[in-house]
């Protein structure tokens, strides 16, 4: 079993796995989200590599530059089912976004 701390580190891990994998598919740049948080790029590369905790301050901003769903950073918040997007064209030129919920 896991102390606090240890499991603090962990979740500050897979948050910060979560940041870079969103900062990345998002085309910005550490500097760009240093900015965006009013921190250095040496801070936030250290909450990337869950070295340095953010505050859920600091989330939140990141969650929306980011266009992370918030949902991805809180475990359990949807415990009976697992949200997935699909796109699929419409017509041509246009795109319809469909969400499925999946009970099982």
């Amino acid at each position: 079993m896991l102390t606090v701390v240890e499991r603090l580190q962990q979740r500050n891990q897979e948050i910060g796995t979560l940041l870079v994998q969103a900062r990345k598919l998002q085309h910005r740049s550490v500097t760009e989200c240093a900015e965006r948080l009013a921190t250095s790029r040496r801070r936030y590369s250290a909450i990337e590599r869950g070295e340095a905790a953010v505050s859920a301050a600091e989330l939140e901003l990141l969650i929306d530059y980011l266009q992370i769903p918030a949902h991805m950073f809180w475990k359990g918040a949807y415990p009976q089912a697992e949200v997935q997007h699909l796109v699929v064209q419409a017509a041509p030129g246009k795109t319809l976004q469909v969400v499925v919920e999946v009970q099982g």
